[in-house]
């Protein structure tokens, strides 16, 4: 698999993934419109399906990225919806305050639909890259990247123009909607010429 084979995967992924959250969401929110769902219940609705897909988001991220690596899936360690409980409790109550207010939360809520399955995959290559003993990645950018993606590629920090070297150890700097995808670099040896 070649970097622009895992880049391409990796959009395809995580933009399936957040299109079916971003329809579930929408759908979670007419039902409340609609009287089905209580606020308590829509606020849960959110946490477990979030929480859920951002576990599809990681575990498909730790195949792909163990793929890329040409080794078998270590399954590494990943985060729980348990464990992001808290987090995606403030991003409910935060969208249940707004739910009688905004004319845009269907807006707002596509956007959180493929915002989180993509941060959550973005993070877990990185996680997985390190538990594979890669010590960098390089930022590959997605179709239409913006300015800043574009200037996190930093090529001019790199002697072969490539784009700099992030350290696993440290986590893949992104923006709401980001899509760009981490892979791992690879250093060239020189001979003396």
């Amino acid at each position: 698999m070649t970097p622009d084979e895992l880049a391409e995967q990796f959009e395809l992924y995580v933009d399936q993934l957040g299109d079916k959250l971003s329809v579930a969401l929408i759908a979670a929110y007419e039902q409340w419109r609609a009287g089905t769902l209580t606020t308590a219940e829509f606020e849960q609705v959110f946490i477990q399906m979030v929480g859920t897909m951002n576990a599809y988001a990681r575990t498909g991220a730790d195949w792909l990225g163990s793929i890329y690596l040409a080794s078998t899936p270590k399954g590494t360690t990943l985060v729980t919806v348990a464990s992001e409980t808290a987090r995606l409790a403030d991003a409910a109550a935060t969208l249940v305050a707004l739910l009688d207010t905004a004319d845009d939360l269907k807006t707002q809520l596509d956007r959180i639909g493929h915002n989180e399955p993509t941060e959550a995959a973005q993070q877990q290559l990185v996680h997985t890259y390190r538990g594979h003993g890669a010590h960098g990645y390089r930022r590959r950018l997605n179709a239409g990247a913006c300015e800043l993606c574009t200037w996190l590629v930093k090529a001019h920090l790199d002697p072969e123009g490539i784009g700099y070297v992030y350290p696993t150890g440290k986590s893949f700097h992104r923006h709401t909607g980001c899509r760009c995808t981490p892979v791992p670099a690879t250093r060239i040896e020189r001979t003396a010429a």
